[in-house]
């Protein structure tokens, strides 16, 4: 099936993830929107097979030219936060369901929480095969850095392929550096105990530590059958 990607930023992390994508994911396309004409240039020579766009993110028709209406990924890696999370917002509106923004100042995670940004990758912690993930990883909602040196906060649904529903937190042998913070179950938040039950379509929102975040992507993992 075909998904397509647009990647506002052309500069390194931008270029590097179009490469991974270019070469590495059949089935996937990326765009490319970068604002400086020279770079936007440079980056079309080195990406034969994928759309290079010279405009701003910002614009909406830029946005409809990158065909935003088919697109289900949006990431903004532009070295602009400001840029990353207006841009997210713009192709939210767009109508694309997930958006990735790379921002540096820690004072706009919260911020982003209620903008209802899907992911937020810090820079310091980044590596494309990270933002790669996010770009995969089903139905993990949010995931907002923590103190670099704690971990994450991920928000994720519990579909019914999950191996978590049915099973109370104590049974569901979560990997040590999990805390389960809230559940949110049909608009009401749910402080969870030992033997609370996590039940299909839960939203589960829970600290990992960063050695155990790919174990927790794990618990959350969609069957590729299941979309």
């Amino acid at each position: 099936e075909g998904r397509n990607v647009i990647i506002a930023g052309g500069g390194n992390i931008g270029l590097t993830l179009a490469q991974e994508i270019q070469e590495d994911h059949v089935g996937v396309r990326a765009r490319v929107i970068e604002f400086g004409e020279e770079r936007a240039k440079s980056v079309a020579q080195q990406l034969s097979q994928t759309m290079v766009i010279n405009g701003d993110v910002l614009d909406m028709e830029i946005l409809e030219e990158a065909s935003a209406e088919n697109t289900e990924t949006f990431v903004a890696v532009t070295n602009d936060d400001e840029v990353n999370i207006i841009g997210s917002l713009l192709a939210k509106r767009a109508g694309i369901k997930r958006t990735i923004a790379l921002v540096n100042k820690h004072s706009y995670v919260q911020l982003i929480n209620q903008l209802g940004i899907d992911a937020v990758v810090n820079p310091r912690m980044i590596t494309v095969s990270s933002i790669l993930q996010h770009v995969r990883r089903g139905r993990i909602r949010g995931i907002y850095s923590v103190r670099e040196d704690f971990g994450e906060v991920i928000e994720a649904e519990a579909l019914e392929t999950s191996s978590l529903v049915g099973k109370s937190i104590k049974e569901a042998g979560l990997p040590n550096g999990v805390k389960i913070g809230a559940i949110i179950r049909a608009e009401k938040a749910i402080a969870p105990k030992g033997n609370t039950v996590i039940e299909k379509n839960d939203t589960i929102v829970l600290f990992a530590t960063y050695d155990v975040v790919k174990e927790v992507e794990k618990l959350f993992a969609v069957r590729a059958d299941f979309f």
